[in-house]
């Protein structure tokens, strides 16, 4: 597996995370979202209601999640205020590449 840059795994998470998302039946209605200098990663809808996601990617067997921290997700949440949309939820999907597996992480309903 070729090596890749930060910005190149990150773009590739959340590749994998859209997949994963659709494959469930979630329509992605966005991604990249930036509200002023905050972004958020993926909105998808559940056909009621619209969900923010927060993709974390890791490679040599980091777990993503530790680097979800409080002020990222406080720059989410600032973002998800700001967005031309109701967003009623925050979700977290990590994803953890090796040479020889993807494993896929999904946390909902992110108080």
């Amino acid at each position: 597996m070729k090596t890749r840059t930060h910005c190149e795994l990150g773009t590739l998470g959340e590749t994998i995370a859209v997949r994963f998302l659709e494959s469930r039946g979630m329509e992605v209605v966005d991604r990249n979202v930036y509200v002023n200098r905050d972004e958020i990663d993926i909105i998808y809808s559940t056909g009621r209601r619209f969900v923010a996601v927060e993709v974390k990617t890791s490679s040599a067997g980091a777990n993503p999640f530790d680097a979800l921290s409080e002020e990222k997700l406080r720059r989410v949440v600032r973002a998800v205020r700001g967005y031309r949309l109701p967003i009623t939820a925050l979700d977290a999907i990590s994803v953890a590449v090796t040479t020889s597996s993807v494993e896929i992480r999904w946390l909902r309903g992110i108080p």
